[in-house]
């Protein structure tokens, strides 16, 4: 085991300390890092989808001949283990390629562009997340921390998000990403409560921006039900309607208090989709367009822009293994879709980058050319300008 690796396992033994006796230790990231301050423009990169590198999925010889047989002996199958047995472990090994290869194309192209911050839109860990475990430690440090720690990722801040992979052992899972994680390497940041929701500011010579961090999860109906692999305990106590009121409720206190230029909602699923339109967002939606915020998702598997009631939906989901169909294999659907990066055969694997300053907002979408050996999935001339751009001039009330 690596000096590194050993260090980051021996400060999450000092963490579990910490949950079993919170006098020896207060979940508090006290080193956590942040963005900087006082720029004219500051640059993010928005990416999502992204965490495969090191998921070792279940045996074949249990997928396919055990598990059959445990079912038929109404033997109950942990969500966990149906998930790992699923449609994903095929595309492991591709994925995990997709994702080094990509985590070195985004740490081009945020060089050239001096990225100062991450914002993830979830799904940081593939398949069936990382659980509060020796094994959850370890991944933790060779699909995230190892995985984006050279060159402009050292220093840069990940304000982190949780996506669908990221809830499925439920809230041991949960409390690794937002209580342990942050104490493992102080670049992962997910607020200063520990919870999965919470809002942050990023601050510039004459501009705020505003982010509000939310679990979708939460809100989805298609998640609550008992063939659903994500139905865990975790995820019936934040669906009753009293805890969705309390996400709902700390959008709008956030956003109303906010006298920002600029307000986003950030989270996993779409609202707005060519794959599926999660449109049990809607009440979150209706305070993202009461302020003119800007919406911020992943959980598709591509890049896309889409506008709809004024209001702005980004798509950066293909920071790992990229899905053509979730873009509609390049064919947009109707008006709303301004742009898919997808074509009849892939989509392009990428991210997006956020340029904030007092006057706009400057998004390009940066797509990488999916050339191997085997031919070139996605053409790009020049895959380190953006292949699509767009601005936001309409500040936030």
């Amino acid at each position: 085991m690596s000096m590194a690796i050993g260090n980051l396992l021996a400060l999450a033994s000092a963490a579990i300390a910490g949950l079993v006796n919170p006098s020896v230790n207060p979940l508090v990231n006290k080193s956590a890092k942040v963005a900087p301050a006082g720029l004219d423009v500051l640059t993010v990169g928005i990416i999502g989808d992204y965490g495969w590198t090191g998921w070792r999925p279940a045996p074949e010889s249990f997928c396919l001949d055990a598990m059959p047989q445990l079912v038929a002996a109404n033997v109950t199958i942990p969500n966990e283990i149906i998930e790992d047995c699923g449609s994903d472990r095929a595309s492991a090994v591709n994925a995990t390629f997709l994702q080094e290869d990509t985590a070195a194309y985004v740490g081009q192209i945020c060089a050239m562009k001096n990225c100062s911050a991450f914002i993830s839109v979830g799904d940081n860990f593939y398949d069936t997340g990382i659980d509060f475990n020796t094994a959850g430690l370890i991944r933790f440090v060779e699909a995230w921390s190892a995985m984006y720690q050279q060159g402009i990722y050292q220093n840069a801040p990940w304000y982190q998000c949780l996506g669908n992979h990221d809830v499925l052992p439920g809230q041991p899972g949960v409390d690794m990403q937002t209580k342990v994680a942050p104490l493992m390497d102080s670049r992962w940041y997910f607020g200063t409560e520990q919870l999965p929701y919470y809002t942050y500011d990023l601050t510039g010579k004459d501009w705020t921006a505003t982010f509000v961090v939310l679990d979708s999860n939460c809100f989805l109906d298609s998640y609550q039900t008992n063939t659903s692999v994500y139905f865990t305990p975790y995820l019936a106590e934040c669906h009753e309607p009293q805890n969705l009121q309390v996400q709902i409720d700390f959008l709008e206190d956030s956003f109303a208090k906010s006298k920002a230029d600029w307000k986003f909602l950030q989270l996993h699923h779409p609202y707005m989709s060519s794959a599926t339109n999660e449109t049990d967002l809607a009440p979150l939606i209706s305070i993202v367009e009461k302020y003119n915020g800007v919406v911020l998702n992943g959980h598709d598997h591509c890049l896309a822009h889409y506008y709809n009631n004024n209001t702005n939906f980004v798509l950066s989901g293909a920071a790992g293994l990229p899905a053509a169909s979730d873009c509609n294999y390049g064919v947009p659907l109707g008006p709303y879709a301004e742009y898919l990066a997808a074509n009849s055969e892939a989509a392009a694997s990428g991210f997006v980058t956020m340029d904030i300053s007092a006057e706009f907002l400057n998004f390009e979408y940066y797509v990488r050319n999916m050339q191997y050996d085997g031919g070139d999935l996605y053409p790009v001339a020049n895959d380190m300008v953006p292949s699509y751009s767009f601005k936001v001039t309409k500040k936030a009330i």
